[in-house]
């Protein structure tokens, strides 16, 4: 489960960047987008110095782990969620997710709000149900293409998007959204669903209860 966050400040042009060192996995969107300001090559590697205020905010939301956060202090409108729920994973990756978000536990306590995550896949992340990174040391294997599963009608009362952590078991997505995979295919669309968490599924993304197979066990 999640462990205290480690949050870096940094003042920018009407705005406060806020940078979650667990939560980071280097998907180096906000490099790409301004590359003066985000870079590893620099100390601190954070430096909005004088750039606008619209274009931190850009790169803040375009980071897909939601390490980055950002907080207005120009009296400017800070991060809303999404219209739709999104959901998508990449080759050998992560699943991410975008929308009105919600990660509960089986008693449906709250344990973390926000409108970005990485969630694990591999299975061996140190900080689930967030990636870490692990994949990669471990070489886990699952192509971006994935399976389709059959959609259900969307009757969730509410526009959020509720993660259910269980122990042992898979990711169970109560909530309107739409899961696709890295090529963009639409793979799935309702509002009740569960996404393999331990690495083993032989249908990934989709559980198919192969953690109880292989004994997986997890917070």
């Amino acid at each position: 489960m999640e462990k205290k966050p480690k949050i870096r400040e940094y003042q920018g042009n009407g705005v406060t960047i806020k940078y979650d060192v667990k939560r980071c996995i280097h998907a180096e969107e906000c490099i790409h987008a301004l590359p003066d300001v985000f870079s590893q090559h620099q100390r601190p590697w954070v430096q909005p110095g004088e750039t606008p205020t619209e274009e931190l905010v850009n790169a803040v939301l375009g980071c897909p782990t939601g390490a980055l956060q950002f907080e207005r202090t120009d009296g400017g409108e800070n991060e809303r969620p999404p219209v739709k729920n999104r959901a998508w994973f990449v080759k050998d990756g992560p699943i991410y997710v975008h929308g009105n978000l919600e990660l509960i536990d089986p008693e449906g306590n709250i344990l973390h709000k926000d409108t970005r995550m990485a969630l694990c896949r591999c299975g061996d992340s140190k900080n689930k149900p967030f990636c870490d990174n692990t994949h990669l040391e471990t070489g886990f294997e699952a192509d971006g293409v994935g399976t389709i599963k059959e959609s259900t009608e969307q009757q969730a009362e509410d526009d959020v998007l509720r993660i259910m952590v269980r122990p042992n078991k898979s990711l169970r997505f109560m909530g309107n959204f739409e899961l696709f995979n890295g090529r963009g295919e639409l793979l799935y669309s309702g509002c009740r669903v569960g996404l393999c968490r331990c690495g083993a599924s032989k249908k990934k993304p989709f559980c198919d209860s192969m953690h109880n197979e292989i004994g997986w066990t997890s917070e």
